[in-house]
C-alpha cells in the first residue's frame, strides 16, 4: 500500500500515509517540499527539563494480542465467477475452494463479509449445510461436511453467493479512501463525469467482503477469477488473462488466472472502461490501463516504470519475479494498493505530460512503491500483521533508493530520509507510539495503516544500511530475498539473512529499532582543549521513557555515528548510556562539527553553536541537511531580540549568497523561505519590505531557474505586494509550469496592479490538466479583492463539467471559487448553489458528494446553514463515523460564520 506520510495530529481518521501528502494544496505542496524541518543535524530542539515520571498517569495493559490465526486446512485455490449490479452495487455468483485438511474434520469455517451464501456444494456431490449469521467474524461461515476428511485429502467446494456490503467513501478523508470490498461509482448530478467503475480493495481484511475464503496473510493459494460486464467495459485482475468471450447480452467475460500462491489480501478487481498501454520490459509484459481520453496522459506518467523496473531487478538481484506487471488508474483512491501483479493507483497520478514534468519526483514515489511491493510484501509475504513493516517498510525504503539513484543524493535526503523522520516524530508527538513489529495492537486496520511501519521501518533500513556499508547491505537483501522467494517472512528472518550475510550479530540492533519504541534526544555540547589539541563532544541522552506507554523501551540507545570535523568524517561507537564523552585529535580548534553526518539516526537534538560557526557550516559543510538546518537555526538566532543589524545583514548575505547559488535547489528554495522569515510582515496580511539586494536577489531566481525555484521565488516576490512587478508576473504566466503560473496568479493577485484582473480572469477560463489554470486564477482574484471576480468565481462553482481534481483542498477549484467568493464578500451568493447540490446528493445517497458539499457550505459560513446541519445530523445519526465529520464541519462553519 503506498505510504503517504501525514501527521497523525492532522488526519487522525485516516493516521496515515504519504509519501505525500497527496492532500497538500499547491501552495503548501510549494513550500512543504522545500521547507521540512529537519530532525538530525540538530533539528528537533530537545526539551531543556523532561516530565518527571511521578507526573505521568498509571501505566495501562498491552493492548490485545493478535497470534497467527489456526485453521485446519491449507487453501490452495479459489475460483470466482462474478457479474455485477451497480445499481444494487452489488457482485453476485460462485466460488470454488480447493482446500486440503491438515487434520481430520468434519465441518470447516470460512471467512465471510456480510455476504448472502445461497447455497454450498461439495464439487462432485451434493449440497451442504452450512450456518452464517451473515456477519463479517474469522471463521464466521461454518460449513457442515457429508463426512469426516482425512488430513490430505482434497476437498472443492463451491458457495454460491452475493455481496451486501457497500463500500462507500470515508466522509472524514473525501481526498480518497481505501474501505474495504468492492467501492461502486456511477456519474452522478455533483460529479457528472465521474466514470461507470468498480474497484476492490483487500488489505487487511476486506476481501471477504466480496468472496468467502480464509482471509490472513498465512496461508497461500492461487486464484482465478472469470467476471463478465457490460461492454466497453472490461475486467482487469492478477496473473495473466487467459480469455475473453463476447456474449449474447451484450456483455463481456474476462477470465484471469494467477497460477503462483500468494496471500489473500492481495486477490483484487478493477473494472471499468480502459485502454491497454503494453510494452515489454526484460522479457516482463507491462501493461498500464488508462482511460480512453487519458492515454497520452498515461504514457506520459508511466515513462519511468521500465527504469524502475530494472533498477530493482538489479540491485535486489533476484529479477522480477512474475511473467507480467500491470498498473490499472481508479477513482477515489488515496494512493495505491501492491496486489499480486497488478497495482491498483489513485487517477490523481497521471497527469499530461506538461504537469508531469514538475512532479516526477512525488509520482515516482507512487508508483515505484507499488512496484517493489511486488518483491516485498508479494513474493515474500509476511506471515501475520505484526510484521507488515516487512512489506511497507521495505517498499517505502526501496522507492528512496530509486531516487537517489535517479535524482541525486540530495533528493534522497532531503525530501526522502527526513520527510520520514518528520513523519514519525510528529506522529510521536501526536502520541502515535509502538515498536514497528508487535503482535499487540487495538485494530489491524489501524495499525497497517499508521505510519510506523512505514516509516520508522525505512528508518530503520537506512540506519542499517549504513551500519553495514552498501557492499554488505546488498548482500544481504540479496541473501533474505533469494533464500525466501514465494514464502512467508517474519522479521526474524530478515535478521538471520543479515547476520549469515554480514558475519554480525545484529540482535541489540533489531531489538533497539524494531523491538521497541522510543528515539534518542541529544544534547551535544562541544570544546576544544588546546592543552591536549584535542576536540570533545558530550553527547548526552536526555530521552525519558514514556510512562504511559506498556509497550517495551530503549532506555539508552547505542550504535555507530559519524561526526564531521572539517574534511574529515568520523566514525564513534556510542554506549547506551547518559552521557558519552568522545575526544578527537585537533591541532586547531575546528571550523565545523557535525554530529551524525547526513542524518542517518531517527532522533531530536539540541547542538548550540555561534553565528560565525553555523555561517561557516552553512558555506561549507557536504551535508546539505546539515546546510538546511544551518540556516533555519542562522535565522532563529538573529531574530532573536537586542541583535545587532550588522548580524542580521550577516545572515541575510549568506542567506542570498545560497538562495542565487548552484547549490542544490531544495537549498537554495529554503534559502529563499528564511529571508522572507528574516523580513516578516509587521502584521499578517501586509506587504514585505524586502532589502534592495533581497529584492535584486529573489527577481534573479524568479527569472532564470526551474520551476519549482522559480515558483518559490515569485511567492516571496508577491509578499512584497508591489504593483511595479506585475510585468514579472504576467511573463510569468506565459510559462508552461503549473507551479511558476499558481505563484505568479497569486503574486500578481496581491500586487493589487490595475493589469491583473484581465490576465487572471482568461486564465480561470482557460483549459488546463484537471483544473490547475482554473483554481490558479481563483486564487489569484481572491488576493486582488476586485468585486468583478464574484461573476468569475461564481461561474467556475456552478461548472460541473470541467476536469478537476477531487481532493477536497485547494487543488479542487470548487473549493477555491468558494473562498474567494468568501473574501470578496459574496460568499451568501454561493449558498443557493450549494445547498441546491446538497439536496441532489442526498437524494442519490452517494458519501463523497454530499460531504464535498458539506465542506463547501462549511466555507461558506452562511447562517442559513444551520438548518441543513441539523438535518444532516438525523439523516446519519446511525453513523458514527459521518458524525464524526459533520461535527468537524460544523465547527469549521461555526468558525467561518460572520463575527457580530
Amino acid at each position: 500500500m503506498i505510504t503517504v506520510p501525514v501527521n497523525a495530529a492532522a488526519t487522525s481518521a485516516l493516521r496515515r500515509r504519504s509519501p505525500w501528502n497527496w492532500s497538500l494544496g499547491l501552495a503548501l505542496l510549494a513550500s512543504s517540499v522545500v521547507a521540512q524541518q529537519s530532525p538530525g543535524a540538530g533539528g528537533a530542539s530537545a526539551p531543556a527539563t523532561p516530565a518527571p515520571l511521578a507526573a505521568m498517569p498509571p501505566v495501562p495493559p498491552l493492548p490485545p494480542l493478535h497470534p497467527p490465526r489456526a485453521h485446519p486446512f491449507d487453501l490452495q485455490h479459489v475460483a470466482l465467477d462474478l457479474r455485477f449490479d451497480w445499481r444494487a452495487r452489488q457482485a453476485r455468483g460462485t466460488a470454488t475452494l480447493t482446500l486440503t485438511p491438515t487434520v481430520a474434520l468434519s465441518q470447516l469455517a470460512l471467512d465471510a463479509g456480510q455476504l448472502t451464501i445461497e447455497s454450498v456444494t461439495r464439487v462432485g456431490g451434493g449440497a451442504l449445510g452450512f450456518v452464517y449469521d451473515g456477519g463479517a467474524a474469522d471463521d464466521g461461515l461454518v460449513i457442515a461436511l457429508e463426512r469426516r476428511y482425512r488430513a490430505g485429502e482434497p476437498l472443492t467446494l463451491r458457495i454460491a453467493y452475493h455481496t451486501n456490503w457497500v463500500n462507500q467513501s470515508d466522509p472524514n478523508n473525501l481526498w480518497g479512501s481505501y474501505g474495504k470490498g468492492l467501492r461502486f461509482f456511477t456519474p452522478t448530478s455533483s460529479e457528472p463525469r465521474q466514470r461507470l467503475q468498480l474497484w476492490s480493495m483487500g488489505q487487511p481484511q476486506g476481501n471477504r467482503y466480496w468472496f468467502p475464503g480464509y482471509d490472513s496473510p498465512d496461508d497461500l493459494r492461487t486464484t482465478e477469477l472469470t467476471a463478465t460486464v457490460p461492454l466497453p467495459l472490461m475486467a482487469i485482475s492478477n496473473g495473466d488473462l487467459i480469455d475473453t468471450r463476447d456474449n449474447h447480452d451484450g456483455t463481456r467475460s474476462y477470465h484471469w488466472l494467477m497460477d503462483q500462491p500468494y496471500a489473500n489480501d492481495l486477490t483484487s478487481i478493477v473494472v471499468g472502461e480502459y485502454v491497454d498501454l503494453p510494452q515489454q520490459v526484460d522479457g516482463v509484459a507491462i501493461h498500464h490501463y488508462a482511460y480512453p481520453d487519458e492515454v497520452d496522459a498515461v504514457k506520459a506518467t508511466v515513462v519511468r516504470l521500465p527504469e524502475m523496473l530494472r533498477f530493482f531487478s538489479q540491485k535486489i538481484g533476484v529479477p522480477y519475479p512474475y511473467r507480467s506487471y500491470s498498473q490499472v488508474f481508479v477513482q477515489d483512491f488515496p494512493g495505491g494498493m501492491e496486489h499480486i501483479t497488478v497495482a491498483t493507483q489513485t487517477d490523481n497520478m497521471v497527469d499530461d505530460a506538461r504537469t508531469h514534468a514538475d512532479y516526477f519526483y512525488l509520482w515516482d514515489r507512487q508508483e515505484a512503491q507499488q512496484l517493489a511491493h511486488q518483491w516485498f510484501g508479494n513474493l515474500l509475504s509476511c506471515r501475520d500483521w505484526g510484521e507488515i513493516w516487512l512489506s511497507q517498510g521495505f517498499a517505502q525504503y526501496f522507492d528512496a533508493l530509486f531516487s537517489e539513484q535517479r535524482n541525486g543524493r540530495e533528493n534522497f535526503l532531503l525530501f526522502h530520509l527526513q520527510g520520514d523522520f518528520n513523519t514519525y516524530l510528529a506522529d510521536w508527538a501526536a502520541g502515535v507510539r509502538h515498536p514497528v513489529v508487535t503482535r499487540h495492537y487495538d485494530d489491524i486496520a489501524g495499525f497497517i495503516t499508521d505510519n510506523t511501519p512505514s516509516v520508522r521501518g525505512a528508518a530503520f533500513l537506512h540506519l542499517l544500511r549504513k551500519h553495514l556499508g552498501d557492499e554488505r547491505w546488498w548482500a544481504a537483501i540479496h541473501r533474505y530475498v533469494s533464500t525466501h522467494a514465494h514464502g512467508r517472512v517474519s522479521t526474524e528472518d530478515f535478521r538471520q539473512a543479515v547476520e549469515r550475510s554480514s558475519g554480525e550479530n545484529l540482535d541489540w540492533f533489531f531489538d533497539q529499532w524494531l523491538y521497541r519504541m522510543g528515539h534518542p534526544v541529544f544534547e551535544i555540547v562541544k570544546r576544544y582543549d588546546a592543552a591536549t589539541q584535542q576536540l570533545v563532544l558530550e553527547v548526552r541522552q536526555l530521552q525519558q521513557a514514556d510512562a504511559t506507554s506498556p509497550y517495551p523501551q530503549v532506555r539508552y540507545f547505542q550504535g555507530a555515528v559519524d561526526i564531521e570535523i572539517d574534511e574529515r568524517i568520523e566514525r564513534v561507537w556510542l554506549e547506551p548510556k547518559a552521557v558519552n564523552t568522545l575526544r578527537f585529535a585537533a591541532a586547531r580548534e575546528p571550523l565545523l562539527v557535525n554530529f551524525d553526518f547526513e542524518s542517518s539516526w531517527v532522533k531530536e537534538l539540541t547542538f548550540k553553536k555561534s553565528l560565525d560557526e553555523l555561517l561557516y557550516q552553512l558555506r561549507h559543510d557536504r551535508d546539505v541537511v546539515a546546510q538546511r538546518w544551518a540556516m533555519r537555526e542562522l535565522v532563529a538566532q538573529v531574530q532573536q531580540p537586542g541583535v545587532a543589524a550588522a548580524d542580521r545583514e550577516r545572515v541575510a548575505a549568506a542567506l542570498r549568497e545560497m538562495a542565487d547559488s548552484g547549490a542544490y535547489w531544495r537549498l537554495r528554495a529554503v534559502a529563499i523561505t528564511q529571508l522572507q522569515a528574516l523580513t516578516a510582515a509587521p502584521k499578517p496580511g501586509q506587504a514585505i519590505a524586502y532589502d534592495e539586494a533581497t529584492m535584486a536577489t529573489l527577481l534573479t531566481v524568479a527569472r532564470k531557474e526551474t520551476s519549482w525555484l522559480r515558483s518559490v521565488a515569485l511567492a516571496a516576490l508577491g509578499e512584497s505586494r508591489r504593483a511595479d512587478l506585475a510585468d514579472v508576473y504576467l511573463q510569468a504566466l506565459q510559462e508552461p509550469s503549473h507551479p511558476v503560473i499558481y505563484a505568479a496568479a497569486v503574486a500578481l493577485g496581491k500586487s493589487r496592479s490595475p493589469k491583473a484582473f484581465e490576465p487572471l480572469t482568461a486564465l480561470v477560463q482557460s483549459t488546463s490538466w484537471k483544473g490547475e489554470n482554473k483554481l490558479s486564477g481563483l486564487d489569484g482574484l481572491r488576493e486582488l479583492g476586485d468585486p468583478r471576480g464574484v461573476r468569475v468565481a461564481l461561474q467556475a462553482l456552478q461548472d460541473l463539467n470541467a476536469p478537476h481534481w477531487k481532493l477536497t483542498t485547494p487543488w479542487d477549484f470548487r473549493i477555491n471559487a468558494v473562498q474567494t467568493l468568501v473574501a470578496l464578500g459574496k460568499g451568501a451568493a454561493a449558498y443557493p448553489i450549494v445547498a441546491q447540490r446538497l439536496r441532489r446528493s442526498l437524494a442519490e445517497s452517494e458519501l463523497s458528494d454530499i460531504f464535498n458539499e458539506v465542506l463547501l457550505i462549511a466555507t461558506l459560513g452562511d447562517p442559513r446553514a444551520r438548518e441543513t446541519f441539523a438535518m444532516l445530523r438525523q439523516r446519519f445519526k446511525g453513523d458514527a463515523n459521518a458524525l464524526q465529520a459533520l461535527a468537524q464541519y460544523e465547527t469549521q462553519w461555526t468558525q467561518a460564520l460572520p463575527k457580530t
